[in-house]
């Protein structure tokens, strides 16, 4: 019986020097967990057998358990590298579609602009609503990040402006000259702006502003007014005309002036599209404007026009939303990265590879955003490293060799006696 009891420490031994040296040998793998080995006694006994002389019948391996502590965290020049901090695992699809899960956030960019791992499994994201949230009422579909976005068209044009009140008119007679862009004598001051055709080309347009009246008397009240003429391409004919016109105080004057000026607000400028130019869309000029005694001044001029754009960075919130930036300077939310957790996962299966299944044992599943409910949050451009302790593990080798060699030799003992047994003579 003593023999049998020194195999199952032997068994034993080796089963702990097997878990140690897999720790050891992942010591520097990706977000590895280390393993524990739990061992149990063996003890057979009957409703007759006296408890006070029973032996035991050895030990036996009651299981290898998975350590999910935290590892700690390794900066990389990787965007797409993605460390968990805290609780939860990143969920993946196989090609096959099985559910998959893990904490080794080393990702990439594939050929299908879809986020993957090192093994081709697809991370997977919740689609968002209409504000921003993911919704978890509706299938996990792969996180797709585009290379290049399309370019898009200028439609509209906002520009706000200071003009000099000191200016002094241009003509005798209320806009009596007309804007020549060759000749810088029809207008005092002129304003450059790039905007964009339907192929994302760039291409120019010319604000010339002259000031036709000066302290005129309108209904009592003595008002400015100035002249703007948009020219697009270096066109001669401007594709755009409107006044403005201002209180002694500089500010948009309230009054109705034709249907360029309305309750101090100007009024929205059309030009027009142009199909042979390779605008097919109209571009709407909304102007804001000011007199000052200072010089011309562009407070701010923008428009919603862009070329295209390639991607050149991509960010990951801690909260999970991944933004893409394109050289075009526009940004994209391409989804958020929400993470998986489970009540026991301890239970979860191994499928190498730092990957996991979920089990019958791993208990029930969920989805959340990361840093909310208790759930992990995020670091982009970082690795969660192994949590396995060199030292701890050396010791554990120690012990499991001291362990394996002291069972041998209760083994070796126990076959002295035996054949000393039979060696007797009666």
């Amino acid at each position: 019986m003593s023999f049998y009891t020194s195999l199952t420490g032997l068994n034993a031994a080796a089963a702990e020097l097997s878990v140690a040296s897999n720790n050891i040998a992942n010591s520097s793998t990706t977000s590895f967990k280390r393993s524990n080995v739990s061992f149990g006694d063996i003890f057979a006994s009957s409703a007759s057998s006296n408890t006070a002389t029973a032996m035991g019948g050895g030990v036996a391996l009651i299981g290898v358990n998975q350590e999910f502590s935290q590892g700690g965290l390794e900066l990389s020049d990787n965007a797409l590298d993605v460390a968990i901090t805290g609780d939860g695992f990143f969920p993946l699809a196989s090609g096959d579609g099985s559910e998959l899960f893990t904490r080794n956030g080393g990702f990439m960019l594939n050929d299908n602009n879809q986020i993957v791992n090192s093994a081709g499994h697809t991370l997977q994201v919740h689609p968002l609503d209409i504000d921003g949230a993911s919704n978890f009422n509706q299938a996990m579909v792969p996180l797709e990040v585009k290379r290049s976005v399309d370019a898009l068209p200028t439609t509209i044009l906002d520009v706000d402006i200071k003009l000099p009140d000191g200016s002094a008119i241009i003509g005798a007679n209320n806009g009596d000259v007309a804007i020549d862009p060759n000749n810088p004598a029809t207008y005092h001051q002129a304003q450059t702006i790039s905007l964009f055709d339907d192929a994302g080309e760039p291409y120019t347009a010319v604000i010339y502003y002259q000031k036709i009246t000066d302290n005129a008397n309108f209904n009592g009240d003595e008002i400015d007014t100035w002249r703007a003429a948009i020219h697009v391409a270096g066109d001669a004919n401007a594709a755009s005309i409107v006044e403005l016109n201002f209180d002694q105080n500089g500010a948009p004057y309230a009054g109705v002036i034709g249907i360029n000026n309305a309750d101090g607000a100007f009024a929205a400028q059309q030009i027009a599209a142009s199909p042979v130019d390779g605008r097919t869309k109209a571009i709407t000029v909304n102007f804001a404007a000011a007199t000052h005694t200072k010089a011309f001044e562009i407070v701010d001029q923008t428009q919603d026009g862009v070329p295209e754009g390639d991607l050149v960075n991509i960010n990951v919130a801690e909260n999970g939303s991944v933004v893409a930036t394109y050289s075009n300077g526009t940004q994209q939310v391409a989804g958020r990265i929400n993470l998986a957790t489970f009540t026991s996962a301890q239970g979860l299966g191994q499928k190498g590879n730092t990957v996991y299944t979920a089990t019958g044992e791993s208990g029930t599943l969920a989805y959340g955003e990361p840093g909310s409910n208790g759930i992990g949050t995020l670091a982009g451009g970082a690795k969660e490293r192994s949590n396995v302790d060199i030292t701890e593990e050396l010791v554990k080798l120690i012990s499991a060799q001291r362990n394996f060699q002291s069972n041998a030799k209760a083994m070796e003992t126990s076959g002295t006696l035996t054949q000393t047994l039979i060696n007797m003579r009666g």
